[in-house]
């Protein structure tokens, strides 16, 4: 037995024995020594694919096939051919046109040099060329996708300037390593789309600084230098996918080379597949769903070209679903943006790549709904608008025009799904109805409060009706703050406000008896979970959450009813000593509350929700402080309000919550 299995069966042994000790009323804080074996557990038993190729295996098979034909990277021939025709004929739909004039509206303007100079090699904040490498993407495919459909050499030509420009770096930022796999992606983009146009010295110089700056680090054995190697979070993906794409690409320069990466490509890349295995929810949350999903397809799509499979990732369970998540955590009116996600649309081209491989028009009819306005040139450093163009040439590309938005049927698609991912996190969502705005959408979260950008939230929700959101998501904080990523017990992310219990719609039982308002290493699980035909309702055991608060039980009854219009949120909590007890929804809406406390009005832009107390408490409405004095907030405060129910020096208590529209 190897040194590292002694460890992991000793770490094992220590785990079962401790998994079955219950201190209880004595000491509950003692549960941490399991659960913190558990982690270290976690991050040194990584979940390779046990079937992926080995590099001889990837060699012969890429000898059998012979010369790739481009282009292949992230899509065909085929594809480009009919966004050709499509762009010649002018048989554009009402979504298209719109996406095809923008494009070339962008790639007109990038030829102005003026305007769109070369990028100089400049650090940011975090000692990083990560917004320069985006931006290259970006240019390299709004350039190629106008390049490939006009055969205008205008494109070719900028694009080539491009790419000398960022091939003259004295490197690729191999200490920011997401930078370096980025800007890999973006000259095998541009190798392949325009290898027709380039001349073989050039194609020579992006072979050889593509592999000297990205691939030959990305190749190195120092494993805690290149942690991507065997991370779970988006970082894998992304780092895994730009440089495996780059070995596919530039395959021939070394091909023993190549095959020895792309055999850790297929191997550990679903290492990161638990953030969505098996039902497709992202672990991280739906804007980074966005970065990693975006990085499997361009992959998995890149492979099945050039080699005629992926290996099999594609049937890892989840990897199907994984394109339903951004739709399932969209509301009528946002996304359910917990943890560090802001509360913004989770638009995609990957969503129209998924609808067309597995036949689900609800995905493209979803990012349909991201049309483009006219471009206009934004000189600023802001990659997140400035690839507005990368997203419309790669939707033109991989959007099945069958697909058209007003003649799917949805009627098929569930109005109520429980989600898992294997790495801890869970979701019950309900809703009226998809793709209308005006639509009652809730959603509760349970899962793993220790997740890469979670929050101390189970138990959290949110709330649409009326096209209106009733209970507010905060958010992100401020990634600068010190110790913001230290999220073990205690760590520093706990003294942020928005990432505290009590910055969610969720409860707090004594908040003075541990440093962290819920238990950062706890788990929580639906134990019951239906649709009806009014709506639907699940349960989650949130005791985990509690119990260094000294909570004995905490349960809590989430219902979408009256004909999928009204929400009934209730609480059932029993502690080990006398306890005082917060329920906690924040809102932007005005809020009346009656004489008795019993009733709360809640007024949004004319539009009114009642929410009635049952059972035991009274409504207050408290501002966004602390109740511990230490912790601090960093967003923006002034239009949130916090519907609160606190009940002090009980053992026991039931909260009901009731939501009702006014008409």
């Amino acid at each position: 037995m190897s040194v590292f299995s002694k460890i992991t069966a000793l770490f094992s042994s220590a785990a079962v024995f401790f998994s079955g000790v219950s201190f209880g009323d004595i000491c509950p804080y003692f549960d941490v020594i399991p659960d913190m074996i558990r982690v270290g557990i976690d991050y040194i038993s990584l979940d390779t694919a046990a079937d992926s190729p080995d590099k001889k295996e990837i060699l012969a098979l890429f000898n059998k096939k012979g010369d790739v034909q481009h282009p292949f990277v992230l899509t065909g021939m085929e594809e480009f051919e009919r966004a050709a025709k499509e762009y010649k004929s002018g048989s554009f739909s009402v979504y298209t046109k719109p996406l095809s004039d923008f494009v070339f509206s962008n790639a007109d303007a990038l030829l102005d040099t003026k305007i769109y100079p070369t990028m100089e090699y400049v650090l940011d904040e975090e000692d990083s060329i990560l917004p320069i490498s985006r931006e290259t993407v970006n240019r390299i495919i709004i350039l190629g996708y106008a390049w490939q459909i006009s055969g205008e050499k205008k494109y070719a030509e900028r694009a080539w300037e491009e790419l000398s420009n960022v091939c003259s770096y004295t490197d690729w930022c191999t200490g920011h390593f997401l930078a370096t796999a980025e800007m890999a992606l973006a000259v095998s983009i541009g190798y392949d789309w325009f290898f027709d146009y380039l001349n073989e010295e050039q194609k020579a110089i992006l072979c050889e600084k593509t592999w000297e700056y990205a691939i030959e680090p990305a190749l190195s054995k120092n494993y805690l230098k290149n942690w991507f190697t065997w991370s779970k979070n988006n970082w894998n993906s992304i780092c895994y996918s730009g440089i495996g794409i780059a070995c596919m690409t530039f395959f021939s320069y070394a091909p023993e080379k190549a095959s020895a990466f792309l055999e850790m490509c297929y191997k550990n890349m679903p290492i990161a597949f638990e953030n969505f295995t098996p039902d497709g929810v992202y672990a991280e949350g739906p804007g980074y769903c966005q970065s990693g999903m975006n990085a499997i397809v361009y992959f998995t799509e890149t492979s099945k070209n050039c080699f005629g499979t992926d290996f099999g990732m594609s049937e890892i369970d989840g990897f199907s679903q994984l394109g339903s998540f951004p739709v399932y955590v969209t509301s009528p009116v946002g996304v359910f943006n917990f943890g560090d996600n802001k509360d913004r649309l989770c638009y995609s081209p990957a969503l129209h790549w998924y609808a067309a491989e597995y036949k689900k028009p609800l995905l493209s009819s979803y990012q349909c709904d991201s049309i483009p306005g006219v471009f206009s040139p934004d000189t600023s450093d802001n990659t997140e608008k400035n690839g507005s163009g990368k997203e419309c040439a790669l939707s033109l590309l991989w959007y099945n025009r069958e697909y058209v938005p007003e003649g799917c049927d949805f009627s098929d698609e569930p109005l109520a799904v429980c989600l898992d991912s294997d790495i801890g996190q869970t979701f019950a969502v309900f809703r009226s109805a998809y793709q209308d705005k005006n639509a009652v959408y809730a959603a509760i979260k349970g899962g793993y409060n220790y997740i890469n950008h979670g929050d101390l939230d189970i138990g959290t929700f949110v709330f649409d009706a009326m096209g209106e959101r009733w209970a507010e998501e905060l958010g992100p904080g401020d990634y600068d703050a010190p110790g913001y990523f230290m999220n073990l017990p205690a760590g520093k992310r706990w003294k942020n406000y928005c990432k505290r219990a009590e910055g969610q719609n969720t409860l707090v039982i004594n908040p003075d008896i541990t440093l962290d308002d819920q238990y950062a290493l706890a788990k929580a699980q639906f134990t019951f979970f239906e649709e009806t035909d009014d709506g639907g309702r699940s349960v989650l055991d949130m005791t985990d959450a509690y119990s260094m608060n000294m909570a004995k039980s905490v349960i809590r009854e989430f219902e979408l009813y009256n004909n999928r219009t009204s929400l009934r949120i209730s609480d059932t909590v029993e502690c080990r000593i006398k306890s005082d007890i917060y329920w906690f929804m924040h809102t932007k809406a005005d809020i009346e509350i009656s004489e008795d406390g019993k009733t709360a009005v809640l007024l949004i832009n004319g539009k009114k929700m009642m929410a009635t107390l049952h059972d035991d408490g009274k409504f207050t409405v408290n501002e966004l402080v602390s109740l511990k004095s230490e912790s601090i907030y960093n967003g923006e405060i002034e239009s949130i309000r916090k519907l609160t129910v606190s009940i002090n020096d009980t053992k026991s208590a039931k909260i009901t919550v009731t939501f009702e529209p006014i008409k």
